[in-house]
């Protein structure tokens, strides 16, 4: 994970109709942990389903953007 510059992680609900998002540090896991051996681990706290899409963040570091809203 570390190899590829990994340090911060998003994590999507695996339920397609939930879509509840988080971002997290990596910093908790092993250098030589792969991203698929995470996403049995996670349960959605919106939805209570287990497994999750786990993709990096490599903006773990820059303030978040707000995104527009349509009117």
């Amino acid at each position: 994970m570390r190899e590829a510059g990994v340090r911060g992680l998003l994590i999507y609900c695996s339920d397609y109709k939930c879509s509840h998002l988080i971002a997290i540090s990596a910093d908790q896991w092993p250098d030589d942990v792969r991203l698929s051996d995470l996403e049995p681990r996670f349960v959605c706290q919106a939805s209570g389903k287990r497994g999750a899409d786990v993709r990096p963040n490599f903006y773990w570091d820059k303030k978040p953007v707000a995104a527009m809203g349509y009117r």
